[in-house]
């Protein structure tokens, strides 16, 4: 063996012995010197766990009773909302989740110089809160009292023009909601498209 050869293996012996001691601590092994336990884990092992408290988080959205469920700036639930009423009843003994009765918003201010209805008034809300407790009590919630409170909602709903940009998004690709103007359908045979 001549001396270059000998010195390209005694490298590469060299090479491979530090990259050994620098990586795993071995081949078989599931712990790695430099990165914790690499043993594979299931599929959804970490995942699963941020989309269940998500879930858990949107599972306290149905028990928000809405301004739009009350027929105008009234204390009179309009039908959507006697039905969740009688759906909120149904599982509060089920789930730990305050039950809430969002602010108004439509109230015109006497004081103000144009009289908007854009304020809230404090009072109309202590008068639908007491509305749902009353409702709850009736259809057998028994702590009603101490759940039901008065609050913004979980999560804002849609302003006008996001409302707007969302349906014409949903309806303006060919008029299905993104199906591709009947040829997700099959299109009977032309091609995909609709003549």
């Amino acid at each position: 063996m001549t001396q270059s050869r000998r010195l390209a293996a005694t490298i590469a012996a060299s090479t491979l012995v530090g990259g050994l001691s620098m990586g795993c601590c071995g081949f078989k092994q599931t712990y790695c010197c430099q990165q914790g336990d690499i043993t594979p884990q299931p599929l959804g092992t970490i995942s699963d766990q941020v989309w269940q408290k998500q879930e858990e988080n949107a599972e306290a959205s149905d028990f928000v009773v809405h301004e739009h469920e009350f027929v105008g700036n009234s204390v009179r639930l309009n039908q959507a909302g006697e039905e969740h009423v009688k759906q909120i009843a149904a599982r509060a003994a089920q789930v730990p989740f305050p039950i809430i009765v969002e602010q108004s918003s439509m109230t015109a201010d006497p004081n103000s110089k144009y009289k908007y209805p854009i304020h809230n008034d404090p009072e109309l809300d202590l008068q639908r809160r007491a509305l749902i407790v009353q409702a709850l009590h009736t259809m057998g919630v028994a702590d009603a009292e101490q759940r039901v409170v008065v609050s913004p909602a979980l999560t804002p709903g849609f302003e006008e023009f996001e409302g707007e940009r969302a349906l014409s998004r949903g309806f303006g690709r060919g008029g299905m909601g993104g199906f591709g103007g009947f040829g997700g359908f099959g299109g009977g045979g032309l091609g995909g498209g609709f003549y």
